[in-house]
């Protein structure tokens, strides 16, 4: 009996500090509540994790969990946590852990956060912010003697780091041509997609075209007069812009506006 009590001592004793072990090294269960993700903009959602050591780790989410919560396996880690809505056309640098956009940038949307994952469960609820600001640009005036109309928006980010901070050098993006004056609205209108910048004043919009035939550039300070009306560019979730450029004999005359035109900044500007 003595012997039974002992082997069943040893026996309970090995497998109480197996379990202890083992509990030591399983990872951290992360719950993530997709709930506040509003697919009416957001269609493709992807979640990316790194603790202190290797690579960050991506995972998918199918289109028809976009709203539910997804558990991930994580390490027992102070882990980096962010949530990214509609990454497509955009490149993915894991070793720099930067998400880089080319040409028209996604529609982005992203949730960061710092989490603490050294229990056994972990909740995080994504808000995602937009990372982007839709412009529309409209030319119009006296048009009868113009020609090759293209607007250039210089912007100082093309990409964002793992915690969405706007990273990256000048690119320039060529806004869309989705109106011209020969349908029956009689103007331009353009429409293109500027991400939250580093810098709130260093993005611009240059206006080419000819004029009798002679090549016209002309250059607005964007990211300026949106500060002075109190648009931020270096902040998530701004306000979509509309800049209206009305050509004149020699002059052209900007407005910019956001929020339905409840606010404006007007300059004219002398070609």
């Amino acid at each position: 009996m003595k012997r039974f009590l002992l082997l069943y001592t040893l026996i309970v004793t090995a497998l109480c500090s197996c379990i202890k072990e083992d509990r030591s090294k399983c990872p951290c269960n992360l719950y993530v509540d997709l709930s506040r993700v509003d697919t009416n903009y957001i269609t493709k959602v992807d979640l990316m994790t790194s603790g202190s050591a290797g690579a960050p780790q991506w995972t998918a989410v199918e289109r028809n969990a976009i709203g539910d919560t997804v558990i991930l396996k994580v390490a027992k880690d102070e882990i980096d946590f962010c949530a990214w809505g509609n990454i497509r056309g955009s490149a993915v640098l894991n070793d720099s852990r930067t998400i880089v956009s080319s040409g028209q940038p996604d529609s982005l949307w992203s949730c960061y956060r710092r989490l603490s994952a050294r229990c056994e469960d972990m909740y995080v609820t994504v808000e995602p912010q937009r990372q982007y600001i839709p412009v529309t640009i409209i030319v119009r005036g006296m048009l009868q003697n113009i020609s090759d109309v293209q607007p250039v928006i210089t912007s100082v980010s093309q990409g964002f780091d793992f915690n969405s901070a706007a990273t990256g050098d000048k690119g320039t993006i060529f806004p869309a041509e989705v109106r011209s004056p020969q349908t029956a609205a009689g103007y331009y209108q353009f429409n293109a997609l500027m991400l939250t910048q580093q810098s709130a004043t260093e993005a611009s919009l240059e206006l080419d075209f000819k004029s009798d035939g002679r090549p016209v550039k002309v250059n607005y300070p964007l990211g300026e007069e949106l500060y002075k009306i109190g648009e931020n560019i270096s902040l998530s979730g701004q306000k979509p812009v509309v800049v209206d450029l009305v050509i004149g004999g020699g002059t052209v005359f900007f407005t910019i506006s956001v929020s339905d035109w409840e606010q404006h900044a007007t300059i004219d500007i002398i070609y």
